[in-house]
């Protein structure tokens, strides 16, 4: 998806600029700093013209040859235009011919400027189209430039989805090579009260505890990365009524402590705006579990009533368990970038 999106800005501005000319005829280009967009004018289109001077010139467009433009009695080079206006497509014998709001073209605003294609690409369709497809390329990698990341060295940021799962995660990001990064997320886990009880058989927002993950980010392609993560979690929780890892018929009442070690391969998508980055990322992996149980008690089924293993002192029963889990990389991460 993250592809198409390119390639699909891509084909907008090369049909929008590449429809078939007529032998001999000639084009400006108007490149858009702001969208990063191509519009056309060309030879027998109909537009309106305001002179720095002040002068308005309308009609349709007899001829263009380099940076002049020449209408049927007059002619005008490009750095004498204050505006241009595309006739309306209201323009009725009412109505006035040209939508004064919506100007094509103002020298006052540099976010717009003039292309002129050299004689040539003129000399056939398909140099026309070559030159075309060449200028729309240079444009989006224009564009693709100023949200490359690493233009920075440094990046702050905060993992919102972990959000979802009553975690804070921050992280730090350091350029340590071209192309390469290492990135290290601390998160701090907060559990609900011991009386929620999950309606699956896994403790889901119970724990309290710790994670850390720390990889290396190589950029394959600007702002496109890999990595190898490794992950490590401490968990605990007190007062919980669950049977993971082991299951059964009655329901658990115990306290537990886990240490989680994870491996897993993430791809994402860093893009830059200003100093604000936003970081996509999926991925997936395995990961070691052991767990350290102090079971008190169980809820035999369909009953509220506790059953302590013992109903004197109410010592626990300590159970063991190691076992492999699978490691799932969704996540959105919002930040800032310093330090060039």
């Amino acid at each position: 998806m993250k592809r198409f999106l390119p390639l699909l800005f891509l084909l907008a501005c090369f049909t929008a600029v590449s429809q078939p000319l007529r032998k001999g005829s000639h084009v400006i280009l108007i490149r858009n700093l702001a969208n990063w967009r191509l519009q056309r004018i060309d030879e027998k289109s109909n537009i309106s013209v305001v002179t720095t001077s002040g002068k308005i010139i309308s009609g349709e467009i007899r001829l263009i040859r380099a940076d002049t433009i020449f209408f049927a009695d007059t002619l005008i080079r490009l750095s004498d235009i204050f505006r241009i206006y595309y006739k309306s497509i209201f323009a009725f014998d009412n109505n006035p011919q040209y939508d004064e709001k919506r100007p094509v073209y103002e020298s006052e605003k540099k976010e717009k400027e003039f292309i002129c294609p050299p004689d040539s690409v003129y000399r056939s369709s398909w140099k026309y189209s070559v030159y075309i497809r060449h200028l729309t390329t240079k444009i989006r990698n224009q564009k693709l430039a100023l949200q490359n990341p690493l233009v920075y060295k440094n990046f702050l940021k905060w993992n919102l989805t972990k959000i979802a799962h009553l975690e804070l995660g921050i992280s730090y990001e350091r350029v340590i090579a071209k192309n390469l990064s290492w990135e290290t997320e601390i998160s701090g886990i907060l559990g609900i009260p011991s009386s929620y009880f999950s309606l699956i058989n896994y403790p889901v927002f119970n724990y309290n505890g710790i994670s850390i993950t720390t990889y290396p980010k190589y950029y394959f392609i600007p702002r496109t990365y890999i990595s190898f993560v490794f992950m490590y979690r401490y968990l605990w929780v007190d007062g919980m009524k669950c049977n993971w890892p082991r299951g059964g018929s009655g329901t658990e009442f115990k306290s537990q402590q886990r240490n989680d070690y994870g491996l897993s391969i993430r791809i994402g998508f860093m893009r830059r705006y200003g100093k604000t980055v936003f970081d996509y990322y999926v991925g997936g992996g395995i990961k070691y579990i052991t767990t350290h149980d102090l079971v008190y008690g169980y809820y035999p089924e369909d009953s509220g009533q506790l059953d302590w293993i013992d109903r004197q002192g109410h010592s626990p029963k300590v159970y063991n368990k190691n076992l492999f889990g699978p490691v799932i990389n969704i996540g959105i991460k919002i930040g800032g970038a310093f330090g060039h």
